[in-house]
């Protein structure tokens, strides 16, 4: 079977994934489930497989940079929840990891992504979507805990309760980490697939 093939197949898988667990997500909490860049970096996924599906015979540019934007979201996603959020919840990663719709938007699906994107994917050159759209996310989510529309969601985006310090610093780490993580993803997939993908 093709690399091509296998990636359709991850990509169905992760489409039909996601529609159940943004779905219920969605269903549950409404458009509260925005507020959160799971929700967010899933629905990316979502669609960036749809058009990898649809546009599977054709080789497009802009379906290679989704590919990459939403395995760094989901990555992203995947990291913060074991380095940081576990951690918080006294190490409960059966909760965070394996539970509901937690087991497709934290663990499942991010691992599908990168599996798929490193191995069975051609690569983009667009490492700057990931930092750009999670820079947005939390600009968006900081001003709204600044006007208290809402408390977080995330311990390091409650702007009120920490100093302007620790603020910068979480920011930093975020959106720097987000960089490195999309140009990290972009490299392996060149070193095992080639330069010319």
């Amino acid at each position: 079977m093709s690399k091509k093939k296998i990636a359709l197949l991850i990509n169905t898988l992760i489409l039909i994934l996601e529609l159940i667990a943004i779905g219920g997500s969605l269903l549950k909490d409404h458009f509260i489930a925005l507020e959160y860049y799971t929700n967010d970096s899933n629905i990316i996924a979502l669609f960036s497989s749809l058009l990898f599906i649809i546009f599977y015979k054709k080789d497009l540019k802009i379906v290679k940079d989704l590919r990459l934007l939403a395995t760094s979201l989901l990555t992203v996603t995947f990291i913060v929840v074991i380095t940081i959020l576990v951690p918080m919840y006294n190490f409960n990663y059966k909760l965070l990891m394996f539970t509901d719709n937690f087991l497709i938007l934290h663990t499942i699906c991010p691992i599908l992504c990168i599996i798929s994107y490193v191995f069975f994917e051609k690569t983009s050159d667009k490492i700057y979507l990931c930092p750009i759209l999670t820079i947005v996310y939390s600009i968006i989510l900081v001003l709204m805990n600044i006007f208290k529309l809402v408390d977080g969601p995330y311990p390091f985006l409650k702007v009120n309760t920490q100093s302007i310090i620790v603020s910068l610093l979480w920011g930093i780490l975020i959106i720097g980490g987000s960089y490195f993580i999309s140009s990290l993803l972009n490299y392996i997939n060149k070193k095992i697939q080639g330069a010319k993908n």
